[in-house]
């Protein structure tokens, strides 16, 4: 056998032509990131790390196909020095296919970061959050890189010394008439599709950004339930053990879902369920405290695109109406966040454990209500328009 199969040709110029792309869009994500566009950087490194899973399966097919299609001789007079040269150079190619997508997965998951494929699926995660390990990691991915980078380049300055000064088959080999089109055509075409992002927000979600009448001054008051005209309640209020209780929040970013938490945040719930016209939460969450393991993420949060956290530092929730449901209970009250107040449902169940009690309750919030994500953020292409809570308060 004189040539590889076609099969074998094809996956060959396809992957080259991939990690061509994959470069290009490395790049264009730290050109990105200089110029603090971040919703463009967070898309090319999305379509990044999906390209390198898709790099990853064809090089497992490529190497199955491979076991069970033996590859041509090598040139009879070749020097030993050089076949052991070009098999090292094969291996090492193999071993960097495989361990640039699974470090840069490995990277993600340490990072906080979920891997999506494309937006259709989500990979699971290798390891919990850690950041010792995420900036090993992102090391250990750039120098494979170079090093990706540098035996290509030595890979291909053999096949063309073989080709021009040997002139043996070893380059035509693995070459067709399609072959370096395709790998022309992938090169260009999926750095050019995969570097594009949709800006543009759904008109009809959009919010207005006037405010509603309360705004973060009234939010903020310790009387602004009085100021609803809302009756103070006799119920006492809960002691809440605040180490066993957490505000936790839940996205969609890039096509994956990524978890939070409100680091500081106070609460005063009077709660009754045979007094539930006297019952009243008041809800002040500390917007400067967000904790997601990353802290780019985290200072996005904050940023004025997202709560404006320097200019509005507290979000509010308000409920004096209560109704018993099928499930537990619903609090009906009005959420201000960024100097905007809309009506929110919150959800929840009430355990007693002894002498205490734990509230587990649920809400699903529409951002752009609130205008949480404006400007290019306000598009929900790649980040998600709902945000799930998850409320634990537990009683000392």
């Amino acid at each position: 056998m004189s040539h590889y199969s076609s099969t074998a040709r094809a996956l060959h110029w396809l992957i080259a032509g991939l990690i061509v792309s994959q470069f290009a869009l490395a790049e264009l994500a730290k050109i990105a990131r200089a110029d603090e566009a971040l919703l463009k950087q967070l898309a090319l490194l999305a379509n990044h790390k999906s390209i390198g899973i898709t790099i990853l399966g064809l090089a497992i097919f490529r190497l199955l196909y491979r076991w069970r299609h033996p590859v041509p001789s090598l040139p009879k007079h070749m020097p030993s020095w050089q076949t052991r040269a070009s098999h090292l150079s094969h291996f090492l190619l193999y071993f960097l296919l495989f361990a640039m997508p699974l470090t840069g997965w490995l990277m993600s998951s340490a990072k906080a970061y979920s891997v999506s494929w494309f937006s259709l699926f989500t990979l699971p995660d290798f390891v919990a959050p850690n950041q010792g390990l995420a900036a090993l990691m992102v090391d250990t991915h750039y120098y494979l890189g170079k090093a990706l980078l540098i035996i290509a380049a030595v890979h291909v300055a053999a096949a063309l010394k073989h080709h021009f000064v040997d002139r043996d088959n070893v380059l035509t080999r693995m070459t067709a008439r399609w072959g370096i089109p395709i790998f022309v055509l992938v090169a260009i075409m999926s750095t050019w599709a995969f570097s594009q992002i949709t800006r543009t927000a759904n008109p009809s979600t959009t919010p207005s950004t006037t405010p509603s009448t309360t705004s973060q001054n009234s939010a903020t008051s310790s009387s602004a339930l009085e100021k609803l005209g809302v009756a103070t309640s006799s119920l006492p209020i809960w002691n809440i053990d605040y180490a066993a209780s957490s505000i936790r929040f839940s996205g969609d970013q890039a096509g994956a879902p990524f978890s939070g938490e409100w680091k500081d945040w106070q609460a005063n719930l009077q709660f009754d369920s045979t007094r539930l016209n006297e019952s009243r939460f008041d809800v002040k969450v500390d917007t400067r405290t967000p904790f997601s393991n990353d802290k780019e993420r985290d200072d996005t949060i904050r940023s004025a695109d997202f709560f404006d956290s320097e200019n509005f530092s507290q979000a509010r929730f308000l409920a004096h109406q209560f109704v018993a449901t099928k499930a537990g209970f619903q609090a009906q009250g009005t959420l201000s966040m960024k100097g905007i107040s809309h009506p929110l449902n919150f959800d929840f169940t009430i355990t007693k454990l002894a002498n205490k009690s734990e509230l587990n309750g649920s809400a699903t919030i529409d951002r752009l209500l609130w205008n949480i994500g404006t400007g290019d953020w306000s598009s929900t292409d790649w980040v998600g328009q709902n945000v799930s809570l998850k409320v634990t308060v537990a009683t000392q």
